[in-house]
């Protein structure tokens, strides 16, 4: 095994343990709100060494924010993503309805089938082109990142996120609900890209970002 292999698995064992003390002591937080005063002493205290273990983990295995494992996932998501928008393209040139068509028409409600009928042809390709062109920003801010020298990369993630929703924010004024055109559509979708990235960039960077 190449000593760049041994050190990506070296580095996702560690993040695996990182997420594993995390997700328990999250656990335990839960319980706290239902546990007596007794029980409750137990929980802060087992909190606490959860949390001492995952500081331990990060300072003793050198786990620092925008190592490896960061670029690893940021080419990943890109990869996605430019998978995503070229579907969202290629689909922006049908009609939702014939996909249906062709995908478990039998087990949708009568009633769903007439909804999505309804839906007017120049909307729903806004949505897609929309929703690609959302990807595709999202594309360059991420490719930008990769070739950053900065070794905190974590820190550019999260002004990332902020742009996002302040991006999301924005757009979804510029739209009114009861607007079915393309323009429409195609706001919505771009709003709907950077809302949904930013959530799933906030779950495959949890580690990074607590």
């Amino acid at each position: 095994m190449s000593d760049y292999r041994k050190k990506m698995f070296r580095g996702a064992k560690i993040e695996d343990c990182i997420l594993d003390f995390i997700d328990m002591e999250k656990e335990l937080s839960r319980t706290l709100e239902t546990a007596d005063e007794q029980e409750r002493q137990l929980l802060l205290g087992m909190s606490k060494a959860y949390r001492l273990i995952v500081n331990r983990l990060v300072r003793e295995f050198d786990y620092f924010k925008g190592g490896d494992m960061v670029n690893t996932k940021v080419k990943d998501l890109i990869s996605s993503l430019k998978r995503r928008a070229s579907e969202a393209k290629e689909q922006s040139k049908n009609n939702v309805l014939d996909l249906v068509n062709g995908m478990y028409y039998d087990d949708i409600p009568e009633e769903a089938k007439e909804e999505i009928a309804k839906v007017p042809q120049g909307l729903q390709r806004g949505l897609f082109e929309g929703m690609a062109l959302g990807y595709e920003k999202i594309v360059i801010d991420l490719e930008l990142l990769l070739e950053s020298t900065d070794n905190d990369k974590i820190a550019h993630i999260e002004k990332n996120l902020a742009k996002y929703k302040k991006m999301a924010e924005m757009l979804k004024n510029k739209f009114k609900e009861d607007e079915i055109d393309f323009r429409s559509g195609y706001l919505q979708g771009e709003m709907s890209a950077y809302q949904m990235i930013r959530e799933e960039i906030q779950v495959v960077f949890r580690t990074e970002l607590i």
